[in-house]
């Protein structure tokens, strides 16, 4: 019975690889100013899917400059021609039968982020079929500006940009979404102080029930701050972003922009129940020619990579690894396969093996800053932070860091690296406030910012990251963080207290309270 279901295994696998050959469709990657899309549905709609990426990024910088649009982790755009081709990427949505079977997806992974789509899908009834993965890229877009928004505001401008609709020469913003206009005029509404001071534990968010309401209001007010002729000239989205910085508080931000709360609440529910809404459609903002979309032939080996760098990433592993079996036969010299066998030997914990591939990509590829990231990762599983470890760590992360100045991966595992060296202490701070900088919705990140700031014996401003990270920890996760670094903080507090009473050791307090050091970043720091 065993060996029967090894066959069968095997068997499944290689029907899921020859499903992905036997269409024989040729791919293409279009390379525009600042996406690469991979396609097998032609280069022509290669084409329109990277106009659409580059549109809705420039929309974002036109009506809020200043925003940061490109991470540091790369965004690799799979366009695929019709569901077919889609089940071999994203298998658990048709494994389970009556699950919705979306369109498209957006996936942000600690090392990568995915766009993963079909093209043969267009607009229906006024609803952009890509709503989700247009939701979720706003979703990364302001992880890169702000550590925390109110919540009102992040679902509210993740839904106002989910339906935005994008032609050859128009691109229309705002346009209503026809289960919410429903569910407002049906509905009372939630109070304003309630849904401008809830947060991610709160039942507005979490109940079933509830959610729905709370995230129509939520576009609803973000739709009359942006559209509504009374006050879209005024940019109050923009000065309400600017006081929440400033104060870090969602109502008292209300009052100081909208001013008298219960008349914008009145406004507010006026213009939920309205017959009509606006919708703003303007000449498309990402002015590029056609000679700025670079179309070239992948490999049959190449796209097999793309397709299982994905597979890998949402733990697909078995069906990852016969792509790339086949990919290796074909193309041995290609740096992306080596890096992704790196990767499945990684995640199995075979650090020889895949520390082996890992020189072999960088040996075909020097750019590789990933395997660069992951070669430091194995130092640290073999040894830990040690005298013998960490200079080649060290050398590791900072060629990672020079090839991609943005990763911010990197720098916050610098950071932890630095923390282990007296001499280098004042770095673990700088590299932690970088990854802080790249990343500011990264937790993990302020905490490293802390123990840095420890490290140097600054008592209050370690005592100042305390205050910020109990008052934003709302997840189980990011609650064990906080506490952890308040018990570091507290063992610190206490030798330094003896140093002064005249009974400790002359070393600092921060060398004195010394903790071992948390693990690597890419074994806890999932997004």
């Amino acid at each position: 019975m065993k060996k029967l279901r090894i066959a069968l295994v095997i068997l499944a696998l290689s029907a899921f690889v020859r499903s992905a050959e036997a269409r024989n469709d040729p791919w293409v990657e279009v390379s525009s100013p600042h996406f690469k899309v991979s396609s097998d549905a032609g280069d022509r709609e290669a084409r329109r899917i990277a106009r659409q990426c580059e549109e809705i990024r420039s929309v974002f910088l036109v009506d809020h400059p200043g925003f940061r649009v490109d991470g540091g982790r790369p965004l690799t755009v799979i366009a695929v021609r019709d569901e077919d081709a889609l089940k071999v990427l994203l298998p658990d949505f048709w494994a389970v039968k009556d699950r919705v079977h979306p369109p498209g997806v957006f996936q942000s992974y600690n090392d990568e982020d995915f766009a993963v789509l079909r093209t043969n899908i267009s607009v229906s009834n006024g609803e952009n079929p890509y709503y989700a993965l247009y939701q979720a890229y706003v979703f990364s877009i302001l992880r890169l500006n702000y550590s925390a928004l109110p919540m009102w505001l992040r679902m509210g401008l993740a839904d106002y940009y989910g339906n935005t609709l994008i032609d050859e020469k128009y691109t229309e913003i705002g346009h209503p979404i026809n289960s919410q206009i429903s569910l407002l005029r049906r509905s009372s509404s939630i109070p304003l102080l309630d849904l401008l001071n809830a947060d991610g534990r709160s039942p507005l968010v979490n109940d079933h029930d509830k959610q729905p309401l709370f995230y129509a209001e939520s576009w609803a007010i973000v739709h009359y701050l942006s559209l509504s002729p009374d006050v879209a000239q005024q940019d109050l989205l923009n000065k309400y972003l600017k006081s929440w910085h400033e104060t870090d508080d969602s109502a008292e931000s209300a009052r100081r922009t909208f001013g008298d709360l219960k008349q914008f609440e009145a406004k507010i529910d006026d213009y939920s129940r309205k017959l009509a809404f606006y919708s703003q459609r303007r000449p498309t903002a990402a002015n590029f020619s056609d000679k700025d979309y670079n179309v070239r032939s992948l490999s049959d080996a190449e796209a097999l990579v793309v397709q299982a760098d994905f597979l890998q990433h949402t733990n697909h592993m078995p069906e990852a690894r016969e792509m790339l079996k086949t990919a290796l036969a074909a193309q041995p010299d290609l740096a992306r396969i080596h890096e992704c066998m790196a990767y499945d030997k990684f995640v199995q914990h075979d650090n020889d093996a895949a520390e082996t591939e890992f020189r072999q990509a960088l040996m075909l590829d020097p750019s590789r800053y990933r395997s660069l990231f992951y070669l430091a990762e194995i130092s640290y599983r073999r040894s830990g932070y040690t005298a013998q470890s960490l200079p080649d760590m060290i050398q590791d992360l900072e060629t990672a860091a020079q090839i991609n100045p943005n990763f911010a991966p990197a720098y916050a595992f610098l950071s932890v690296a630095y923390r282990q060296q007296h001499q280098t202490k004042q770095k673990a701070l700088d590299a932690a406030l970088k990854a802080h900088q790249l990343e500011p919705a990264m937790f993990a990140y302020v905490v490293d910012v802390g123990d840095a700031m420890i490290a140097l014996d600054r008592d209050a401003d370690a005592r100042s990251i305390r205050n910020t990270l109990d008052k934003d920890a709302t997840t189980p996760a990011e609650k064990n963080m906080a506490e952890l670094y308040s018990k570091r903080l507290a063992h610190y507090e206490e030798v330094a207290q003896q140093k002064q009473q005249g009974s400790g050791a002359q070393a600092s307090p921060a060398a004195a309270a010394a903790t071992p050091a948390p693990a690597s970043p890419g074994d806890q720091r999932q997004p």
